[in-house]
């Protein structure tokens, strides 16, 4: 068997298969397996062989001139198919056409079951009115007999014909769609008239839905099948290509952001170093604008203090010249007179000594820390504060030396 085809719209006891003419000889020793059950073509499988003479063989015969169906002795075989095909190149080679292809479909097998509803009494008026349809639907002369197996589970007949048509094999022509769907009803019809019921050749409504549905279902099955290994499975496949594209492609910027990350902490750690390094810087240029200030400060009321010493020494250099141009009698006042204005300035400049002292110690303790932390730096300031307080005495010192009242000798003169 090359290829079979099931009969469809409402299919219950027949159905039909197509073979190629490799098939056709065993197909053959199966339907005349009466003439002997040893034969090693036959497939022992489901035989019963204790019924196998009930099988017997329908045709067309003649008799009296006339053609008849019914029961005849013979078998067909492939001698039979073989001679049709001869036939039918003859008449193609004589019409200048192509003769039939090694591979055509040469015999089409009809199986033809008994339905649960004719008793076994009817079972001869049954198929041999099935064979009569039949050879009215495909043509007697390509009928090549009805073989009728009552040793089988279900007692069926196997109706094997020639789909010649138009001198041709022609099995897809023959047996188009709407054979296949007004075959069972046709059947159904002819039966009826002739048996007086209808045998159950159809499907009731409510089975051929089920089938139907079943047949559809299957079908959409199929189809998904098809949608998802030609659409959904290279679309998952896409998909999940795309998707571990994209995860790729963020772990990678993930771990970007991850080393800029790490390189704006080490940047904002040098940054906050420089800023305190800058602070530290900014404090002492603080420290030392406060050194200067002071340092001014001291300077400003030094000069006030010099500036009104001056200012106090003028009459006394006044006091002096006139001393000198005076007579004795007129330079002792002279003198006592100068005497009581050094002693009132040297009284102020002591005064002003020991305050200066109060503010430096003052400045010292001020700066003491700010000075500690200066000379812990790599390049501590060249003058320590011991040495500017020294530097200080050593000035006030000079300044008293310089600025002393004359003291009276016992002549009464400054020395």
């Amino acid at each position: 068997m090359n290829a079979s085809s099931t009969v469809t719209g409402g299919l219950r006891v027949a159905h039909i298969a197509k073979y190629k003419a490799s098939a056709v000889g065993k197909l053959c020793a199966h339907y005349n397996r009466w003439q002997g059950i040893d034969n090693p073509n036959v497939s022992r499988e489901n035989i019963d062989k204790s019924r196998t003479h009930l099988n017997y063989t329908l045709g067309v015969y003649e008799k009296d001139g006339k053609r008849f169906i019914g029961k005849v002795r013979g078998s067909a075989s492939w001698a039979t198919v073989k001679g049709r095909i001869d036939a039918v190149n003859a008449r193609a080679k004589a019409e200048g056409k192509r003769a039939t292809r090694k591979d055509a479909v040469v015999m089409a097998d009809m199986v033809v079951t008994l339905p649960p509803n004719v008793p076994p009494e009817d079972a001869y008026k049954f198929f041999w009115n099935s064979y009569q349809y039949i050879a009215d639907r495909v043509g007697r002369g390509n009928l090549m007999g009805g073989y009728v197996h009552m040793d089988e589970t279900t007692p069926h007949m196997h109706v094997p014909f020639t789909p010649i048509l138009d001198g041709r094999f022609n099995y897809k022509k023959m047996c188009d769609r709407k054979f296949y769907q007004t075959f069972h009803k046709g059947l159904g019809d002819r039966l009826e008239q002739k048996m007086g019921y209808r045998p159950e050749v159809e499907l009731s409504e409510e089975t051929r839905a089920q089938r139907v549905y079943t047949s559809r279902t299957k079908d959409i099955d199929k189809v998904r099948g098809a949608v998802d290994r030609a659409i959904v499975e290279p679309a998952q496949q896409e998909a999940d290509r795309i998707v571990a594209a994209a995860r790729e492609e963020a772990a990678a910027l993930l771990n970007d952001a991850e080393a800029r990350k790490a390189e704006l902490v080490t940047e904002i750690a040098d940054k906050e170093g420089d800023l305190a390094e800058l602070d530290s810087q900014l404090e002492d240029v603080k420290l030392d604008i406060e050194d200067e200030q002071d340092r001014l400060e001291c300077l400003r009321q030094r000069a006030d203090g010099v500036a009104r010493d001056v200012a106090e020494l003028r009459p006394i250099a006044a006091e002096v010249r006139g001393w000198e141009a005076a007579g004795k009698a007129e330079r002792g006042a002279i003198l006592d007179n100068i005497v009581v204005k050094c002693d009132g300035l040297a009284s102020r400049i002591r005064a002003g000594v020991a305050g200066m002292r109060i503010k430096v110690e003052e400045l010292r303790s001020r700066i003491s820390r700010p000075l500690e932390y200066l000379m812990r730096r790599e390049q501590p300031r060249q003058q320590s504060f011991n040495d500017v307080l020294r530097d200080a005495q050593r000035a006030a010192d000079a300044w008293n030396r310089d600025h002393a009242a004359p003291q009276r000798t016992y002549r009464g003169r400054a020395r």
